[in-house]
Order: structure tokens, then sequence, then C-alpha cells
């Protein structure tokens, strides 16, 4: 019978003080990163300050009132986005990972080697890039477009969640509630994804077409072309409430539900029926699903093999170095601490049965990205030079400190390393290639990061010589494949998700 490697054993007060001393770290860059910023933001709200100087008046509600209407209506096309990833994550990834429990370990195998590429091509602006070259006659529908490209994503990130509930059982009278919690986790992540999408609704836009269609593109006009602080801090209060609710709404839920991850049962779970059998559905439907995912990245892997120089000012390393070494910075700084926090709720249980609590401060800002937190950051931006101002504010990784807390919760840290470190390489990935931050700061066109240049090279020139194999360099992408692939095959594949009360603690084969 498997069970938790990591008891709840009876506190004592060396577990409590360093439980709480693991949180420090977490709790600085939380206050100066996400709570200090936000209280600044709806401050300025309820001026008319200005980016160019100046704390301004205060207007009381006028800029909610006239920001509501498009606010609202930029909502329309990200929750229509959110809805079709959530679907496909849900049904595809979810189906696939039935069945592919249910052939047992090569089904498991395969369905996760089939989506590492996809889970690992997350360049969001070099993927909205690939596709406004790929159709430049007539530009396809932005969220059309960002489905396509990152539906194989869904479905792989899908298929690894619900292998985390069949991987104990396939029968869903036994694994509902896991499976249910794990919906909940995908909808809000889905819905939080397609609310901060920037890079195609601000690339794939028709000539002379109505911009704000989403909250991000609203709160980057308001605040980066009229340079009108209160206006762009009302759109981000309003972005982080809807944020705010899908956070708390999910820590409320894992606490609750008592969820944890623990070492899957030894031996596999019989099944009904022929594994083989099994096998050679999981296969089939694992194939088709991944070359349909495939066929979405097509654009960027194509344009990733151009690796043009003419558009380059003579500076290719200083161009990488900006692009990675930032974005490095704070991954290791934000990823750390989360960690650290993670382990002292999930593991060390300072407060009990009850350390779960201890995740509520932080889940307001579970789901909150740079968008909502940008006008404040911008505004209180020291006079540091052009690298330093590169690194992204708010380093402090929430999701990588919610995971970590389950994770550590019912596994030995030696088996918790590989998979945080996989988190912290997807968490750099995905700064480094999002050219939000980055397109606010960079000014220096010598050496600014690679997303920045790519974007102002095709603004100017179109897709010719275009640099977008420097953006997000296939053997790069390749590494990162790898390394999901290792990590889900041997070690994600070891774990289920379990919710309810923790059973008796006994020793589980590796």
């Amino acid at each position: 019978m498997g069970v938790t490697e990591n008891p709840a054993p009876p506190r004592r007060s060396g577990s409590i003080l360093f439980g709480l001393l693991a949180l420090i770290p977490a709790v600085v860059l939380l206050c100066t990163g996400y709570l200090i910023p936000t209280v600044r933001t709806v401050l300025a709200s309820f001026t008319n300050a200005s980016l160019m100087g100046g704390p301004g008046e205060s207007v009381g509600m006028k800029n909610f009132e006239k920001l509501l209407p498009r606010f609202a209506e930029s909502l329309v096309g990200p929750l229509l986005l959110a809805t079709a990833v959530t679907g496909t994550a849900l049904v595809c990834g979810g189906a696939l990972a039935w069945l592919a429990a249910r052939a047992g370990r090569p089904g498991r195998w395969t369905l996760r080697l089939a989506f590492a590429l996809p889970v690992a091509a997350v360049g969001g602006t070099v993927a909205a890039v690939s596709w406004q070259l790929a159709f430049e006659d007539a530009a396809p529908n932005a969220y059309l477009a960002q489905f396509a490209a990152f539906a194989g994503l869904a479905v792989g990130l899908g298929a690894t969640g619900y292998l985390l509930v069949f991987r104990r059982s396939t029968r869903l009278g036994a694994t509902w509630p896991g499976a249910l919690l794990v919906t909940g986790v995908i909808m809000a992540t889905s819905t939080a994804y397609a609310l901060q999408s920037f890079s195609f609704p601000l690339l794939l836009v028709a000539p002379n077409g109505p911009r704000g269609r989403t909250p991000t593109v609203l709160i980057f006009d308001a605040a980066f072309r009229s340079v009108q602080l209160g206006q762009a801090s009302a759109g981000a209060v309003l972005l982080w409430l809807l944020l705010a609710v899908l956070g708390i709404g999910v820590a409320v839920w894992l606490i609750l539900s008592r969820a944890r991850i623990e070492p899957a049962e030894q031996p596999e779970p019989a099944v009904p029926g022929d594994r083989s059998t099994w096998a050679a559905v999981s296969l089939v439907a694992t194939g088709v699903a991944a070359l349909i995912g495939l066929a979405g990245l097509l654009p960027l892997l194509l344009q990733s093999l151009s690796l043009s120089t003419k558009t380059i000012e003579s500076n290719l390393l200083g161009h990488l170095v900006n692009t990675w070494v930032p974005p490095l910075i704070s991954t290791i700084l934000g990823v750390s601490a989360a960690a650290l926090a993670g382990y002292g709720i999930g593991a060390l249980r300072p407060l009990g049965r009850y350390s779960g609590l201890l995740l509520l401060p932080f889940a307001p800002w579970l789901f909150t990205g740079l968008p909502a937190l940008t006008p404040d950051a911008f505004a209180h931006r020291g006079d540091d030079g052009e690298f330093l101002a590169l690194i992204p504010p708010a380093s402090l990784c929430v999701p990588v400190l919610f995971g970590s807390a389950l994770l550590f919760r019912g596994v030995r840290w030696t088996r918790a390393l590989p998979v945080l470190a996989l988190s912290g390489l997807m968490v750099w990935v995905v700064a480094a290639q999002d050219a939000w931050w980055q397109l606010i700061v960079a000014l220096e066109p010598s050496t600014m990061p690679m997303p920045v240049l790519l974007l102002q090279v095709v603004n100017r020139f179109g897709g010719e010589d275009a640099p977008v194999g420097w953006t997000y360099p296939l053997p790069a992408l390749l590494l990162v494949a790898a390394a999901v692939a290792v990590v889900q095959v041997l070690f994600m594949d070891r774990l289920t998700l379990r919710t309810g009360k923790t059973g008796a603690t006994l020793p589980l084969a590796p």
C-alpha cells in the first residue's frame, strides 16, 4: 500500500522555528514585489498621475468609469481563448492520460515523450512573430493563431496533471476528487494565461484595426503610449482583481482538499482487459494528437532555422546576454525563495495540519504576472543601467511555491529537486522569451534583448532577415525539450496526486 514519505510528525519547536524561518525570503519578496506595488497601484488608480512625473491629483472613480467599458470589451477574446485552451487540456489531455494510464508504463512514457517538445515551446514572442511571418499577406486571427501555436502545450500540461491522478487508479469513482481538483486548476490557469496574453494580440492585428483587444494591450497603451499612469493603474487593478479571485479560489480548494503529491503505488494498479490493446489504442491516439500539436508549432520550427545576422548590429553576444542573463537572475532568486517556502510549509509544517493556511497570503498573486504590476514598477524604477533594469520585477514565483508545498508534503527533497529544477528552467525560458518588460525598459539598440530586436525588425523591415532563429535558438529549444522528457519519464511518472486524509506511513519501493 503506497503512502506518503513525509508523514505528519509531532510538532517540535525546531520544526516550527525552521518552518517559519524558511518563509522569510518569500515573504520579503512578496511584500516588495507584489503587496507594496499592488497597494501603490490601487492608490494611483484614483489619480490623474502621469508617467512623465508628479503624483497627480485625486479624480475619484473617473479612471474606472472611463476604462471599464473598454476593459469589459477586452475580456471577450481572452475568455474565448481560455475556453478553447481549457477544453483542449481537459478533453484531449484528460482522455490521453486515462488511456495511457490503462496502457501502463509504455503508454505513459509515450505520452510524456510525445509532448515534451510542445511543452518546451513556450516562447510567446517568437511564436507570434513566426505566425505573423507565415501569413504576411493575410494576418490570421490573433486568438486562433495563439490557440494553434499552444494547443500542444495545453494538451501536454493537461495530460501531465491528469496522469498524476490516474497514476494511482483509472477508476473515476476512486479518483474523482483529484481529477476535479486538476480540472479546476487547469481552468484557472488557462483563464489567467489568456487574460495576460500580449504578443499575439499586439502583433496579429488587422491594419487600422482596433487596439485594446486584451487587458494587457489596454494597460500597455494607457501607460506607454498615452503615459497616463492613473488610467493604466485602473486597468491593472481591474486585471489583478480577476486574477486574485482565481488565485484565492484555487488556494482554498487546495487547502480544503488536503492535496499533496506522493510516490506512486507499486506495483501498477490492475486494469480490466489486455494491456497490449490499451497500449495500441493509447499509442494511436497519442500519435495523432502529437502530430496535430506539432502542426501548430510548424511556423515556429521553420522560422527557427533562420539564423540571419544582417539586422543585428555586430553585437550578437550582447543581445543574447541581455536576453537570457537578467531573467536568470530573477529566476534563481524567485524560484529558490519559493522552493524554500514550499519546503517550510510542506515538509516542516510549522502549524501542523493547519500549515496549508500559510499559502493564503500568497494566494492573491498566484496567477498575477507582470502586466498587473508594470505601471507601478516602471513609475518607481531606479536609475540603474540597462542591464539591471532588464531584470524583471516581482521575482518570487508563486506557482512554484504552491507546487513545491504540495510536493514536499509527500516526497523526499531528493526526489523533489529534479522537478523543481525543471520548473525553474521553464520559468527562466518564459521570462527570457516574454517581450512585455523588455519592450518597456530596453533602450539601447545595440544590446536590446532578442525579442525586442525581433519585434522592431519585423515592424520596420518585415520578415526579411528577421533574427527569429536567434530569439529562441533551435538547439536551446531541443535541450529544454530533452530536459522535459527526462524529468517527465524518470521522476514525474513516479508521482501521484492525493487528496483527503493522509494514510499510515510505510516505506515505498523506488
